[in-house]
């Protein structure tokens, strides 16, 4: 129920009564509604009078200003700023600090906000809050599958920040405040507003800045999901104990309980049994939807007439539900307009309810040390819990901050204080902005704490070339669509897995993050999967993608596959890309090319944002990379192909060598495979003949640094490739299955027409992207490239003039490169050597978008 005295000291028009009346010679009951007739414009009536018109106009200006702050902040992307900082300003700017203050002076301003205007605007924002609380309940996973792997240390830090700032809310309000008379329960929403750590600002703060998916991440996420529990029970406590004596109290909560219980037992497995008659795959009925959007008021109805609040039985009715049972379009599509439209609305109210301007003189030193303490309640506790559990302080710290992050519940917990005149207004104001602080400074102080340190890990195996022949092989497989699956899937069973040398898969889908979403990262559970009949289009893919990759990993021990989901903006997925593959210590990206091959043969574009992911990942991975173009690769192995014959139960795979980094790291997967009993290698090295001149430096210009020289040394190359190669050819010597043979060209074109003279049975190369080489042997090749990130010969090999349909793998190999005066060196893996890696590799992939334009000197020689 709207409570009007909770605008006070301002004053409420009141209506003018009712009664009854005859009406036709039937008795009626009436009461008086002051109406006008709305003609428009032309018959000089003002349509403002109105409640409807006025409640559009005043929808369209407080979603306007909210949708122009969220912008800005976003502009101003350094601050990382979560959502709701944005809507907290904008409520600012509309309330009574600042557009407020003109409604007695602007006529315009004083007819559309006026306080007898606000009720219609008070139910609307309400009802925002029920259905979003509905959906927070809703995408909270309490399964004892997840309950049962938040371990002690997240329920510690959990409960720490929960218990201790409670008590120092309590002990602010008491000694610093000191209220007296009516407002002596203020106290209560102070302690309850403080224990509050928001699970959907916290996700937003970690995906902003790419921890979603790290140690810090995993244990704040989990720690906010238990804090959250508790903090509900707190607050429902105190509104109930605020509002009734302690008999009816300890009633109220009796009754709210049994509320819960009847959730679990009878709600839940009536939704359940309505979603599964709906068919897998098809959309929920009308009927559906309906029982679920209408069960979501009735719920909240329920537990305002047991004496709570109608925002906890909504939020309830949400977490009764299995948290994947109604699929991601549902949730989208109701948060859509719900966090666009309605919420605004409700953030206006609390506006509307801050005047900020009466802080003043000695106001403001006090206010200073309340918010001070406030904000170092939480992050106090629960650093002192990471201590006690062992957490190393850097990771402490950043948990501390995190756990900071207010949002929605704690507004909803001051906002009820003070709409029940249980908090005065600058008990309300204060720890408004305390929480405005709390949720604003960790994101910058987190983002200038980890920009230093948080660049990639040494490792000894980011490379292929350096991996042990008995070591584990660690692959992070990048999927956007289904039908990229099965190729990669073939890829990596063709990487002749073994007990001496398994893999390790990690399959990551990655998803456009949608508007209304948070980045966040997924890590699916084998042993569990959504509910049936439950999916939409896209779970339903992610699930076929999971059985495929699960599939891999039963048929063969020697596989072990996690599968991950990863939903971020294009602009942004590559550094989601780089994180996890830092994180799982991969030493090879697969990532999948941006065109596919249609039924006419040739390459057509899927998404051309998949080309911008692709070209930042080769600039900015820590480790090796391959992009495989998947022109069929074909059946399994171990499946029969066409014919009875031996030689047709093999996978054909040639390499094509031309020398440097990347091709040596080629040929290392390359002998990989051909170590598996169906696969045969040919491996085709190109030597330039005594007519060919070759490139001797290389120099690439920095535009806003000036020239920095990175000189590739090609007799030392030329010698480190003929050592690989000895190496590779002594290991493989004796082997029917590997052929190594050498060809002689002079310049490109003698290239291109030895690669097609070659046979045609071949089911892929296998070939180096070339970075930062100039070699005569594919002069011009890269002149008039269409995809420069396959390098020279990758492109030529997808180019429609090239006749085989066989799919490509285009290697890129991770080195340590630092520009020194003697030319590029390969130092150990070290901090100081990364720290320059993520420019240089930028340059240089730059760079090879055009060598024409970044070429400064060619010194020729033998």
């Amino acid at each position: 129920m709207v409570n009007t005295e909770s605008l006070a000291p301002l004053q409420v028009l009141q209506g003018q009564g009712n009664g009854n009346d005859t009406v036709l010679g039937e008795f009626v009951k009436c009461f008086y509604v002051k109406t006008v007739e709305d003609n428009g414009s032309w018959y000089q009536v003002n349509p403002l009078a109105r409640a409807l018109p006025l409640f559009i106009v005043q929808l369209i200006i407080i979603t306007g200003v909210t949708r122009f702050v969220i912008a800005f902040l976003n502009y101003l992307k350094p601050l990382r700023q979560p959502v709701i900082i944005a809507e907290i300003i904008a409520a600012m700017l509309l309330g009574s600090s600042g557009l407020q203050m003109y409604r007695e002076t602007n006529h315009y301003i004083g007819i559309i906000f006026a306080i007898d205007r606000f009720m219609l605007l008070e139910t609307f924002g309400n009802m925002g809050l029920v259905y979003y609380l509905f959906l927070l309940g809703l995408e909270m996973d309490l399964s004892y599958d997840m309950v049962s792997r938040i371990g002690k240390k997240a329920w510690g830090i959990a409960l720490a920040g929960t218990v201790f700032p409670f008590f120092v809310g309590v002990a602010l309000y008491k000694f610093c405040l000191l209220p007296g008379g009516y407002f002596k329960d203020g106290y209560l929403y102070w302690g309850a507003a403080l224990t509050v750590t928001s699970l959907p600002v916290l996700s937003e703060t970690l995906a902003k800045l790419k921890l979603l998916h790290s140690e810090v991440g995993r244990t704040a996420m989990s720690a906010a999901l238990v804090n959250d529990i508790f903090s509900w029970i707190v607050i429902t406590t105190v509104s109930v104990g605020s509002k009734h004596k302690s008999a009816s109290a300890l009633w109220a909560l009796l009754a709210t309980v049994a509320f819960i219980i009847f959730g679990v037992y009878v709600i839940r497995p009536t939704i359940l049994w309505m979603i599964r008659r709906t068919r897998e795959g098809d959309d929920f009925s009308e009927m559906t939807i309906c029982f679920i959007l209408t069960g979501v008021l009735a719920c909240g109805v329920i537990t305002d007439l047991l004496g709570t609040s109608s925002f906890i039985g909504a939020y309830v009715f949400g977490l009764v539900i299995p948290h994947d049972a109604l699929g991601n379009r549902f949730v989208v599509g109701v948060q859509g307009f719900v966090s666009d439209i309605m919420m605004p609305v409700w953030f206006a109210l609390c506006g509307f309810r801050t005047f900020l301007w009466f802080l003043k003189g000695p106001g403001i030193f006090k206010l200073g040390m309340i918010v001070i303490l406030a904000w170092i309640s939480k992050p106090a506790s629960t650093l002192a819990a990471s201590y006690l559990f062992d957490v190393p302080l850097a990771e402490g710290v950043s948990i501390a901050l995190l756990m900071n992050n207010k949002g929605i519940t704690a507004l909803y917990a001051i906002l009820a204080g003070r709409a029940g005149r249980d908090l005065e207004e600058t008990g309300y104001v204060i720890m408004l902005l305390a929480i405005f602080l709390m949720t604003a400074l960790p994101s910058p102080i987190l983002s200038f704490l980890s920009k230093p340190k948080m660049r990639f890990l040494p490792s000894k195996h980011r490379a292929l070339q350096k991996l042990k022949p008995d070591a584990e092989l660690r692959v992070l497989a990048c999927v956007h669509e289904m039908p990229a699956v099965a190729g990669i899937i073939n890829l990596l069973e063709a990487s002749n897995a073994t007990r001496s040398s398994p893999i390790c898969v990690f399959a990551l889908q990655l998803i456009q993050l949608g508007k209304q979403a948070t980045a966040f990262l997924i890590i699916h559970n084998p042993s569990r999967s959504s509910s049936h009949n439950s999916r939409s289009r896209a779970d339903a893919q992610t699930e076929q993608m999971i059985n495929a990759f699960e599939k891999l990993e039963r048929e063969s021990s020697s596989f072990s596959v996690q599968v991950l989901t990863a939903m971020s903006p294009y602009a942004s997925m590559h550094e989601d890309i780089c994180n996890i593959a830092e994180d799982k210590r991969v030493t090879l990206i697969i990532l999948p090319f941006h065109k596919r091959q249609s039924i006419h043969q040739t390459m057509e574009d899927s998404n051309p944002a998949y080309k911008d992911v692709n070209d930042n990942v080769l600039a900015n991975a820590p480790c090796s990379i391959g992009i495989l173009i998947d022109r069929g690769l074909g059946a399994p192995l171990t499946n029969l192909r066409f014919g009875t014959n031996a030689k047709d139960l093999r996978r054909h795979i040639v390499m094509l060598y031309i020398g440097g980094p990347d091709d040596r790291e080629a040929l290392a997967y390359a002998s990989r495979m051909g170590e598996h009993q169906n696969a045969t290698l040919k491996v085709v090295r190109f030597i330039p003949g005594k007519e060919a001149v070759g490139a001797r430096s290389l120099s690439f210009i920095e535009e806003n640094n000036g020239a920095v020289s990175m000189t590739i040394d090609t007799g030392k190359e030329r010698g480190l490739d003929d050592c690989f190669i000895n190496e590779f050819r002594h290991k493989t010597a004796g082997k029917k299955s590997i052929v190594f043979s050498e060809k002689m060209a002079t310049n490109g074109d003698e290239t291109i027409a030895i690669i097609k003279s070659m046979e045609e049975n071949v089911d892929l190369y296998v070939v180096g992207r070339g970075l930062g080489l100039a070699s005569p042997l594919i002069a011009g090749i890269g002149d008039w490239s269409e995809c420069p990130e396959l390098g020279a010969i990758g492109d030529l090999l997808v180019t429609s003039e090239f006749s085989s349909t066989a799919s490509v793998l285009v290697v890129q190999q991770y080195v340590g490169l630092k520009p020194t005066r003697d030319g590029l060196s390969t130092p150990d893996s070290s901090e100081d050597n990364n720290e320059n890696l993520g420019n240089l590799n930028q340059r240089l992939s730059q760079a090879s978008l055009d060598p024409l334009k970044y070429r400064k000197d060619i010194d020729y020689g033998s």
